[in-house]
């Protein structure tokens, strides 16, 4: 069983937001950019991927490799 999708928001005395999405793979978390910037009001000004998704970049990578036949 996966585990549910979890989103944790921060907002600093500043007032800058940040978000971040969790058990979220690849690009399925794009959806969940957008429905932020909705809910919040806010826009993106910077992004990077979470460890969920390097994680299904490198299985990718692995499907890749596999495909070709080379082996290690």
């Amino acid at each position: 069983m996966s585990e549910p999708v979890r989103l944790t928001i921060v907002v600093g005395a500043d007032g800058r937001i940040r978000a971040e999405t969790h058990n979220v793979v690849g690009e399925l978390c794009l959806p969940y950019v957008q429905a932020l910037e909705d809910l919040l009001d806010a826009t993106t000004v910077d992004s990077d991927y979470t460890a969920d998704w390097w994680k299904t970049v490198a299985a990718q990578v692995n499907t890749d490799v596999q495909q070709l036949g080379v082996h290690e």
